[in-house]
């Protein structure tokens, strides 16, 4: 049994730090939230020009001579979400153990194929593409169980031939400390086709097996 206290996303957010740093040379970037993305074309919800996507986050390095371009790379934060019994139930629990967090009460589990391949590839697939024409680079901000759920994708070894870089964030304690404090452990840069196939996490069966499965052959 673990007591965990996570940090909150802000200006000094350790994620953040180490994403400037490592992609933008700078460990304290100004920080821009929900930054629009796409402007509708016109359709029965949306006037044409209105705002219909949104960026999570724009991190952008402040540490750069006066006459230098804009230095900025985008974040993209995917939370995993939970299927079973609202979660109510799960935090009545923890305060009647005081704050002692245990295994699920309810059989409450992450469901991670909603959010993968339901909602993170879309983002991904709308958003990389202009990204690498403007030859920018997006981070993916998720926790390790989340990464270690997908499927395998080919790791690039090389930031400049990443369309995608993975920051995995995990909890660890420091000795003598009772509390677990979230960090990033690990970094994976993908291709966004790479990426894609990863969040899949499956590969299309043969046609004989699919009519074979769903008694569609005589």
């Amino acid at each position: 049994m673990i007591r965990v206290r996570a940090s909150s996303i802000d200006r000094n957010h350790d994620a953040f730090r180490h994403i400037g740093e490592r992609l933008l040379g700078d460990p304290t970037p100004t920080q821009a939230s929900e930054v629009g993305f796409l402007e509708s074309t016109g359709n029965l919800d949306s006037a044409a020009g209105e705002d219909v996507g949104r960026i999570d986050m724009i991190l952008v390095a402040e540490s750069l001579p006066a006459a230098a371009d804009m230095k900025w790379c985008v974040v993209e934060i995917q939370a995993v979400y939970f299927s079973g019994r609202e979660i109510a139930i799960e935090f009545r629990d923890i305060r009647e153990r005081q704050g002692v967090a245990t295994m699920p009460v309810e059989g409450r589990r992450p469901d991670y194929r909603s959010s993968g391949p339901k909602r993170l590839m879309p983002q991904l697939q709308i958003k990389v593409p202009t990204l690498r024409r403007w030859g920018k680079k997006m981070a993916i901000l998720v926790d390790m169980a989340f990464f270690m759920s997908m499927g395998q994708m080919k790791r690039v070894e090389h930031l400049s031939n990443c369309d995608v870089v993975w920051f995995l964030a995990d909890f660890h304690r420091q000795p003598g400390d009772e509390l677990y404090r979230q960090e990033i452990v690990d970094e994976f840069g993908t291709t966004l086709e790479s990426a894609i196939e990863g969040l899949a996490g499956g590969e299309a069966v043969s046609l004989e097996e699919f009519e074979v499965w769903n008694g569609m052959q005589n």
